[in-house]
């Protein structure tokens, strides 16, 4: 499948609220068995749960969380 005008939603919770901001990025192949249905149902984004902020924010809000970004293992944290 080809998708165009993909973004990935970045995230940082922090009080109770969940940070976010939209990297774009474009033009996007995915294998066929790598594929989920994903639609959007009705507003998701409740004005008090989830505030949209720009990229540098949210990379500050993570280095002062101390959470960092995800290590994913994919050979390991796949197995049964």
């Amino acid at each position: 499948m080809v998708m165009a005008e993909t973004s990935e939603r970045r995230m940082c919770c922090k009080d109770g609220i969940s940070y976010f901001c939209d990297v774009p990025l474009g033009l996007y192949v995915v294998r066929g068995d790598s594929m989920v249905l994903l639609g959007q149902v009705g507003d998701m984004m409740q004005e008090e749960r989830m505030k949209e902020v720009s990229m540098e924010d949210l990379q500050k809000m993570t280095e002062e969380s101390g959470a960092g970004a995800l290590s994913w293992d994919f050979d390991l944290d796949l197995e049964a």
